[in-house]
């Protein structure tokens, strides 16, 4: 199975949109009756190619054997107000899911999120760590995230958003010594 990233593009936003709009990824992502323009207007800014490093998430497709099933993205900085509630300051956020319900529960979510984090996050050098912030409820994610390598840092309410949130990171791994 080939897994590939690419940046998202104005042609994947009714996608994206679609895939928002499931009933399970909603669940996670998005409050119940949030509208398809109030997505289309978070992510096509990030598909103007003039507008790339001026935003503050860089968003891709995922690709897997030909077939865009989901969306996976990351931040570095530039949310101070999260960073210093979850004490996470230097760490990436990513953020992932499965848009295609018939890609979902294979176990794919774990190759993925690590795949994405070692081939697209870690790519920059100066990033030491990667965070990622499920509902303690979405034991799916969880388990998807665990088997990627993140581990648990703790649970907390955010008094940022409201929503709870089950904090898990990942370090670089250590250069191998030859």
């Amino acid at each position: 199975m080939a897994i590939s990233f690419r940046p998202l593009a104005v042609t994947d936003l009714e996608n994206v949109v679609r895939w928002m709009l499931d009933d399970d990824v909603q669940r996670w992502w998005y409050p119940k009756g949030t509208s398809e323009t109030e997505i289309r207007a978070e992510y096509e800014p990030s598909t103007q190619s003039e507008s790339h490093g001026l935003h503050k998430t860089a968003r891709y497709i995922v690709d897997v054997d030909g077939h865009d099933i989901g969306l996976a993205q990351w931040h570095f900085g530039d949310y101070p107000e999260y960073a210093s509630e979850v004490q996470s300051s230097g760490s990436a956020w990513v953020d992932v899911l499965i848009g295609l319900p018939e890609w979902r529960n294979r176990g794919l979510g774990s190759e993925l999120t690590s795949q994405f984090v070692h081939e697209i996050v870690f790519a920059d050098p100066t990033i030491q760590r990667c965070a990622i912030d499920p509902d303690p409820e979405n034991g799916p994610a969880i388990r998807a995230y665990e088997k990627a390598g993140f581990r648990h840092a703790r649970t907390y309410r955010s008094e940022t958003d409201g929503l709870s949130a089950y904090l898990m990171v990942l370090e670089r791994p250590l250069p191998k010594i030859t």
